[in-house]
């Protein structure tokens, strides 16, 4: 079949054949195929959508990469008639199976935004001839280099008002960085493979992992880990608080969405049970007593308030094992002298040695310090942070006070793997 001459929809609808399995198309004397795979939410513990993904095949039956059809595609204007086509391909199987709830993830090349806004009006015709209401779309930007990714941001901005969505896909490889998180404002951000791999094999990537998503959301969007294959990666995306997740795990990409989704019932049904032996298992540490820490803290401002002994009121802090270290600060946030640190706590890593002077620092930036101001007398906690002092994780308790006439925040630092006994404070830092 020649190439596309009209790239609107009434031009496209032609280049489709029904058979008896679904929807095809042809490109090149290539058949074209939809495969979808599920997208499940972790929290509402069902499918929420699915991805449409292209499957093609050559005259005598043997499969084309979606990479190496794209590429062989010979100017712009190509591209984006084959884009188009995928896309209606997708949305014609995707209604043809008379699915009435969830997303529809419809990828496409940042390139077709380049040059205006025709994107928005093919969306309109798709949504109106198939009766796909636009808010089940998730327009998924692919990850790769746009000529001009300010004119992309332009063009998505330009969308404004929309019912549709925008996700942005393989997050954290190539050109889907932050970024274009900045630039695109996505709804959603689909995590690449590789992020969950390295979280699942190596030490450590797995808090890496929680502050990336949680940076994510705090960006305003959605967090979707793709490439999910593993009850472990399952469990170490549901510790990040991962949203969404996707992957051979939950089902292979097949043409039926009922063929595709077949495994989500069992992984539905293990997947909390699962997760609570996992949080048993990996438990950094005892169990956080916040009752006993907090009466702990109540009792060494009570002792400061009364005397102004840091030490000797740090001692009632230091009952509890995973304290590290104690120190006051004045109402505008002000450290007024050096911390109290528990003798059972080693020594700071020394290449952190410009930080160690905590005198004149100012801590008035900190949630616990502000939260601690706005309820005195009540403890407040962060955590887990970055500690400036020991480059690690840490919890912060503080509460405010009145000794005199002024204002004083008592805080104290702690992590729960740290500590191995009980002792005395008997170190400044």
């Amino acid at each position: 079949m020649p190439t596309v001459d009209d790239p609107t929809l009434t031009g496209l609808l032609p280049h489709l054949t029904r058979e008896e399995s679904g929807w095809t198309a042809t490109w090149r004397a290539l058949t074209l195929h939809s495969v979808f795979q599920p997208v499940l939410s972790i929290t509402h513990q069902r499918i929420v959508g699915y991805e449409g993904l292209l499957r093609a095949f050559d005259p005598v039956g043997l499969p084309v990469s979606p990479e190496v059809l794209f590429s062989g595609t010979r100017s712009a204007a190509e591209a984006r008639e084959l884009d188009r086509i995928a896309r209606c391909l997708h949305v014609a199987n995707f209604m043809d199976q008379g699915i009435e709830t969830g997303w529809l993830f419809l990828n496409t090349r940042p390139q077709v935004f380049e040059t205006g806004w025709p994107q928005r009006a093919f969306i309109d015709e798709l949504s109106a001839h198939f009766g796909l209401a636009q808010e089940r779309i998730v327009i998924e930007v692919l990850e790769q280099p746009a000529d001009d990714e300010s004119a992309v941001a332009s063009m998505l901005t330009a969308s404004q008002p929309r019912d549709f969505l925008i996700a942005i896909d393989d997050f954290g490889t190539g050109f889907s960085n932050f970024d274009r998180v900045w630039r695109f404002r996505p709804d959603i951000v689909k995590l690449d493979r590789s992020l969950v791999q390295r979280a699942a094999k190596q030490e450590g990537d797995d808090s890496l992992i929680s502050h990336l998503i949680a940076m994510l959301h705090q960006s305003g969007a959605l967090v979707l880990a793709e490439g999910v294959e593993t009850d472990e990666e399952l469990m170490i995306l549901m510790h990040a608080d991962v949203d969404f997740i996707q992957g051979f795990r939950l089902g292979q990409p097949k043409g039926s969405i009922e063929a595709a989704s077949a495994l989500v019932p069992g992984v539905l049904e293990s997947m909390w049970s699962q997760y609570a032996d996992y949080e048993r298992a990996h438990a950094r540490g005892p169990r956080l007593g916040f009752d006993g820490f907090a009466e702990a803290v109540l009792d060494a401002a009570k002792d400061y308030a009364s005397n102004g002994d840091l030490t000797a009121a740090a001692q009632h802090v230091f009952r509890v094992a995973s304290a590290r270290r104690v120190f006051v600060t004045d109402e505008r946030g002000e450290q007024i002298m050096p911390s109290v640190t528990a003798c059972y706590v080693p020594p700071p890593p020394q290449r952190l040695a410009p930080l160690f002077t905590d005198v004149k620092t100012n801590w008035s930036r900190r949630a616990y310090f502000k939260h601690a101001l706005a309820a005195p007398g009540r403890v407040t906690m962060m955590g887990p942070h970055c500690s400036l002092i020991d480059g690690e994780d840490c919890y912060t308790a503080a509460v405010a006070l009145k000794r005199g006439d002024a204002t004083y925040v008592l805080c104290a630092d702690f992590i729960p793997a740290g500590a191995s006994a009980n002792g005395p404070g008997c170190g400044r830092r």
